[in-house]
């Protein structure tokens, strides 16, 4: 199989795009239309050379066509025409015709013999039934076709073959497999289409529509609805995406890939369009309205999967019952070789603990190791003592440590501290902070928070005042992680008061602490971990201490949050550790754990795992367009709304799993996951609050989908 350029399947998209408006319209015409409006699209398909993808094996251009197809509440069979000229490839006869449109078929799961086929898409223009078996698919012609009214528009059929068949293969149960796969897949591309395209109708509604003065997107119930509706769409893309990449490359993990995204997409689908139509409300309630049959669309698709089962079953199924990991997220061949580096030096340190506490620390020889390797470093430029990594590479020495529980000490010094100093410090602080921040023994805490201002940054009222070489400064920080073993402050502070905006008083300080005027206390915190309030009384600063301009501090501030998207793989790889935890546990026993296929217990592990999938592949998203210079305005904010609140339904999952077992800790014998699963259940909270709140990342969000404050 070959992939597309991306400009080659933007070019593909448009053009089908274009010619679906002219062959079908938009979503209206799923109600306007007679029962033979498919025939031109299905002409048009064959004229442009839709129905012939399968020659070129072309998975990424037919997937996005359904999903083209889907914005318009039009249900071509397009991937099924696809798997049908996959399995007949090999007959030319019969591929040439799929090709041409002279064989139209519709797939369905169902023995060669099946008398009758319920819920048929299409069949008022199929010409065959494609009848996918164990191992088996046959081709059989449409004898009769009775339309069975409801949710579908056009209306399902029931359908019944023809006696003879016009093809048969026996290609083996693997490729039957994979063609359910594709179809699942196809399916949930093209309802995800349909409520991105809701969504975008209601977040054009959200921007014009007033209510009690104000545009209705200003509403936060409002703006937040879209938030979370365009980061389930944007998760549900990249995991399509990247199951059809995985398809392309021809993993044997492809399947699973494609499920993940199945499992994860086809929810998500039918929450983003019940979600819009409330934005919407009676405006998309009436049938003049492209809504009511994107509705449409969305729910039949998703109601559709059941009627496509796999062998190996749901996601968990195959999670349980094997010893298959999650699918691999590809960063490239240089960062893949820099992976295997790192698990054969975490591999030679033999650390195994089941909870990394946020005060661990390297051993003296473990710290010389990393330091030897360059890794504390590596994002550093090269004239700094660093190695220039690409962020790639960052990413994977981040989730490996991460995956490991292997602290890495000092490291968060280097990329937050160092990073600023490099870009904005003067040339004497490079000398004098870089090599005490290099050798990662620097302990420091960020002094940003405060009692009255929280995640609002820009808000915070410590003060700084200038008194000839030094800054003199009054406030109090709170949530200070490690400030009780800190010797350093990273400080925000107040340095205009009457700066409009605020955020443009604020001026940033690196300084030690160990002079008169500071104080702290110490609070302990859920998750057992010590954080402090810090009091700052007439504590003086010198000027060279200050990291950039004067009332530039905001400034320096983006810049070491930039981190970010590096640490936000580092949380995903934690859950990752976790899940795998959780199976091996499952693995010793099963039936007992979770029950048989279908059970409870069983789908909630799927959603676990596809969310997780989704957090992943948003930072990967998110990682390769800032390697490509395109930014990540929307990706780390949306993988942060995802991941973080998985992480609190983990810890809460893993007690339904296990029961009360779960909750005992980590110094109790024979507890599951070695008291992994209460530990970070106490820590979750940390990660939804922590680095701006998710309510401030979905603000964050909404003003990149351009609502209204």
């Amino acid at each position: 199989m070959s992939a597309l350029t991306r400009v080659e399947l933007e070019a593909f998209l448009e053009s089908v795009d274009g010619e679906l408006e002219r062959a079908w319209g938009s979503a209206t015409a799923a109600g306007e239309a007679p029962e033979n409006a498919l025939a031109p699209v299905w002409s048009v398909a064959a004229a442009q050379g839709w129905t012939g993808l399968a020659e070129d094996g072309a998975v990424d251009a037919v997937v996005g066509a359904a999903g083209r197809a889907g914005r318009v509440a039009c249900p071509v069979p397009l991937v099924d025409v696809f798997v049908a000229g996959e399995l007949f490839s090999d007959d030319h006869s019969v591929a040439e015709q799929i090709t041409t449109g002279a064989i139209r078929p519709v797939a369905a799961v169902a023995d060669a013999d099946v008398l009758v086929v319920h819920h048929v898409e299409a069949a008022s223009v199929a010409t065959h039934l494609l009848l996918l078996g164990t191992d088996r698919a046959v081709l059989r012609p449409i004898a009769e076709r009775t339309v069975t009214a409801g949710l579908a528009k056009p209306d399902w059929s029931e359908v019944t073959p023809a006696a003879e068949v016009t093809a048969d293969v026996s290609p083996g149960s693997a490729a039957i497999e994979r063609a359910k796969a594709l179809l699942r897949l196809g399916l949930v591309a093209r309802a995800v289409g349909a409520a991105e395209r809701t969504l975008e109708l209601s977040i054009a509604h959200a921007k014009d529509r007033v209510a009690f003065g104000k545009p209705i997107g200003s509403f936060q119930a409002v703006s937040h609805r879209a938030a979370d509706g365009a980061t389930a769409i944007a998760a549900s893309q990249q995991l399509i995406s990247e199951a059809v990449s995985a398809r392309i490359a021809g993993r044997a993990d492809s399947d699973l890939a494609a499920e993940l995204a199945v499992a994860f997409a086809g929810p998500a689908a039918v929450r983003v369009q019940f979600d819009a139509q409330h934005t919407l409300a009676a405006q998309g309630y009436f049938e003049e309205h492209e809504a009511p049959w994107l509705f449409r669309r969305v729910n039949a698709d998703v109601a559709s999967l059941d009627e496509i089962p796999l062998a190996a079953g749901e996601v968990a199924d195959v999670l349980v019952e094997t010893a298959v990991r999650m699918p691999a997220l590809q960063l490239g061949a240089e960062a893949e070789e820099f992976r295997r580096e790192v698990r054969e030096f975490l591999g030679r340190r033999g650390r195994d603990v089941a909870v990394r506490h946020a005060d661990d620390r390297l051993t003296e020889e473990e710290a010389a190791a990393v330091r030897e390797r360059g890794y504390l470093t590596m994002a550093w430029p090269l004239e700094a003592g660093g190695m220039a990594a690409s962020v790639e590479k960052q990413t994977v020495l981040g989730e490996e440590f991460s995956y490991a529980r292997f602290p890495l000490s000092g490291k968060a010094a280097v990329d937050l501290l160092g990073t600023a100093v490099l870009r904005h410090g003067t040339e004497e602080q490079k000398e004098r902070l870089l090599p005490l921040i290099g050798r990662g023994d620097f302990p420091f805490y960020l002094g940003y928070s405060e009692p009255e201002t929280g995640s609002d940054l820009a808000a915070l009222r410590t003060r700084a005042v200038r008194d000839g070489d030094e800054w003199v400064v009054d406030g109090r920080k709170m949530w200070g992680t490690n400030a009780h073993n800190a010797e350093w402050v990273w400080l925000a502070a107040r340095t205009d008061p009457d700066a409009t905006p605020p955020h443009a008083g604020i001026t940033v300080f690196l300084t030690r602490v160990d002079r008169p005027g500071f104080e702290l206390q110490r609070h302990r915190a859920l998750s057992g971990e010590t954080s402090c309030s810090t009091f700052f009384d007439d504590f003086r600063v010198p000027d060279s201490d200050r990291v950039g301009e004067v009332n530039g501090g905001w400034k320096v501030i983006t810049t070491a949050l930039a981190q970010e998207r590096v640490l936000m793989a580092n949380i995903a790889a934690e859950i990752l550790r976790l899940l795998d935890d959780m199976l091996a546990e499952i693995r010793k026993d099963p039936g007992g754990t979770v029950g048989a296929r279908g059970s409870a217990k069983r789908a909630l592990i799927t959603q676990l795992a596809a969310r997780l999938q989704a957090a992943r592949v948003l930072v990967n998203a998110g990682i390769r367009a800032t390697s490509a210079g395109d930014g990540a305005r929307l990706e780390a904010p949306m993988a942060k709304i995802i991941a973080s609140v998985l992480y609190e339904d983990f810890g809460e999952a893993a007690l339904r799993i296990f029961g009360p077992a779960a909750a005992l800790g980590e110094t109790v014998p024979g507890v599951p996951g070695r008291g992994a699963f209460e530990y970070n259940l106490r820590l979750s909270i940390m990660h939804v609050v922590g680095g701006g709140t998710i309510d401030i990342q979905r603000n964050l969000v909404a003003r990149a989908l351009g609502l209204p404050r």
